[in-house]
């Protein structure tokens, strides 16, 4: 295992909102993501392979349609593949022999990404385009020590950029938390920023789907800073959503076993675990 200095990645990241800043986007595209930031978490308690069929569908059907509402066809396209991307990965992840085809997926739209943001005047930027190509770069980074130090610090910047758009994007602040939390003190981590990021996103969580994310966030810190029934409480405080037991019994699992679902994650992910030679491209070295 690399030292923890390696672990920028945010495998924690997830995804939703409110309304789209300054209507640099279609309504269109903002439904959609608004609309699937709640059902992801539904999807967590799906059967993989019926989530995967679900996923590619909507993402299907949503493309399909955005030619006729977009009133940014580039940015919302950028925006919808990787909502939908992020979430298949997810259901992916400890899936045998799909790691280097999905990791390329991730590369290919984390520079398009990129490539539509440098494309586009400040002004005329989503904060959902940030959010997500922090979104799909954290997820390129894992594994790889040189990609890590190399977009670590961008991510950090997209997800800030996302919150100077709206103040009330509950879910950049979760990523954000995500980022300090697995990000060492040396460059600009801790457990104290990450509990501010979290804090910040529960004041400003009105939908369910945000809302379990603030509230997982602060169940899992607490159960980090030793707070173990305050952490039970947050824990509580997700079941009542309704949305699905599945990861929250794991959560449950994992604090009953003596770790919380941060570490879980981190070893899920491979954080730390330096990727095999014959899997590396050229930003890896």
């Amino acid at each position: 295992m690399k030292e923890r200095i390696f672990s920028f990645i945010l495998i924690f990241s997830l995804f939703g909102g409110l309304l789209s800043a300054e209507n640099v986007i279609s309504d269109y595209t903002t439904d959609k993501v608004e609309e699937f930031v709640t059902y992801r978490v539904v999807l967590k308690s799906v059967k993989d392979d019926i989530a995967y069929d679900t996923i590619l569908k909507m993402k299907e059907e949503a493309l399909a349609e955005l030619p006729k509402h977009a009133l940014d066809f580039e940015q919302e396209e950028c925006i919808l593949e990787s909502l939908y991307l992020t979430e298949f990965y997810e259901h992916s992840l400890t899936a045998s022999g799909n790691q280097k085809e999905l990791r390329r997926q991730m590369k290919n739209q984390m520079k398009k990404n990129m490539t539509c943001i440098d494309n586009h005047k400040e002004k005329n930027i989503s904060e959902w385009l940030y959010q997500f190509t922090a979104d799909v770069t954290s997820y390129y980074m894992t594994r790889s020590v040189a990609a890590t130090f190399f977009y670590g610090m961008k991510v950090k910047g997209y997800y800030e950029k996302a919150i100077e758009i709206n103040k009330n994007r509950a879910s950049s602040y979760v990523c954000l938390g995500n980022w300090c939390f697995y990000a060492p003190r040396l460059f600009g981590g801790g457990l104290k920023k990450a509990q501010k990021h979290y804090e910040s996103a529960e004041a400003c969580a009105e939908i369910d789907g945000e809302k379990y994310l603030a509230y997982i966030s602060m169940s899992q810190i607490n159960y980090e800073n030793k707070n173990k029934e305050t952490a039970k409480e947050y824990l509580e405080k997700a079941i009542a959503l309704d949305l699905g037991r599945k990861d929250l019994d794991l959560i449950a699992r994992c604090n009953e076993k003596g770790y919380s679902y941060f570490q879980y994650l981190r070893n899920r992910s491979g954080i730390d675990e330096e990727m095999a030679e014959d899997e590396k491209d050229e930003e890896d070295k």
